[in-house]
């Protein structure tokens, strides 16, 4: 390990990996187990301390002596990361490293912009899936990934489908869109759901959502 002098700000990001030896996506990933606490943020800059670099020595010790990653939790314990934390490190680093997928996003009105102009999650109910997937060990920035690529695909396919519905009710001008949007979503969520069980199904029942 390279000794660095510690400054008031703190280590970025590959200053950290550069003297811990470790990967910035390991850190990252250690992040979103629990493992390390997340970075002091300023702006739109993260900054880790002393306190992240001792933690993160300490881990890179235990994995040499054979420990893995389930024993280092046990023996240090999780840190506090709450789920909007994991979202914040989330879409700062999406916002840096993945700008296509911010645009995609805002594209289809998941993300807007906060007071400091840095991309946020506007939707309640994504920000929650991705807090819980978070907790069940998929990072955030895979899981927007993946939403921006799934909602490019489902868009056009929603269009044809509410044009299909107002031509089978007559175009009755009198049913609200917002119900008739409900309606397809209902059978999306169900469908998925359905899907879902198959495709996973040799974990543990995947819960239902409510109607």
């Amino acid at each position: 390990m390279k000794p660095f002098s510690p400054r008031p700000a703190g280590y970025t990001i590959e200053e950290l990996s550069t003297i811990v030896g470790m990967s910035a996506r390991n850190i990252r990933a250690h992040q979103t187990r629990g493992l390390l606490a997340p970075p002091v943020r300023h702006g739109r800059s993260a900054y880790y301390g002393p306190a992240h670099l001792r933690r993160l020595r300490r881990i890179t010790m235990l994995q040499k002596q054979g420990f893995n990653l389930v024993s280092i939790a046990a023996m240090l314990g999780k840190t506090a990361v709450g789920g909007a934390e994991r979202l914040d490190a989330a879409m700062a680093d999406i916002a840096r490293d993945q700008p296509a997928v911010v645009r995609c996003l805002e594209r289809h009105g998941v993300l807007g912009r906060d007071d400091t102009g840095a991309p946020s999650v506007v939707r309640p109910s994504v920000s929650r899936a991705v807090a819980e997937l978070a907790g069940a060990g998929v990072q955030p920035a895979a899981a927007l990934r993946f939403l921006g690529q799934f909602m490019d695909r489902v868009a056009p396919l929603a269009g044809e489908q509410l044009a299909a519905l107002k031509a089978q009710t007559g175009g009755v001008s009198g049913a609200p869109s917002a119900c008739l949007a409900e309606l397809l979503v209902s059978a999306f969520r169900t469908t998925v759901e359905n899907a879902a069980e198959g495709t996973f199904a040799d974990g543990e029942p995947m819960p239902r959502s409510p109607r």
